[in-house]
């Protein structure tokens, strides 16, 4: 993972400005490499999380229709399917605070620790 940032604004490096450019020691340190892992693994699993919520309900209105058809209380208009939509917006909104919330306790303070260590 090394990365390197151009002395001059030229977005595009020759051989001869590679010799010119800056390394981030930040990006080689471990504690860094760890959290980004960490992190990773996380938006990972909420992506998975969330995918399989929105598949699972596309799979359902492809196979079973019928079932989120059927009215909540019968000769009532409203079928199962539209408070099962409204969970899906709750459980979207729910996703997306649990994860502001672990990236403001958990990352951002490990970052800024990083960083710290860094400066001096």
């Amino acid at each position: 993972m090394e990365h390197a940032y151009s002395q001059d604004s030229d977005p595009a490096l020759s051989s001869g400005q590679v010799e010119k450019t800056v390394q981030n020691p930040i990006l080689e340190d471990p504690d860094f490499r760890a959290l980004v892992k960490q992190r990773r693994i996380f938006s990972w699993s909420m992506t998975a999380l969330m995918l399989s919520v929105y598949f699972g309900f596309v799979l359902s209105l492809a196979f079973i229709p019928a079932t989120l058809g059927t009215p909540i209380v019968e000769g009532q208009p409203m079928t199962w399917g539209v408070p099962i939509g409204f969970g899906m917006l709750a459980f979207t909104t729910l996703l997306v605070a649990v994860y502001v919330w672990r990236t403001n306790t958990c990352y951002d303070p490990k970052i800024k620790t990083i960083i710290r260590s860094f400066e001096k």
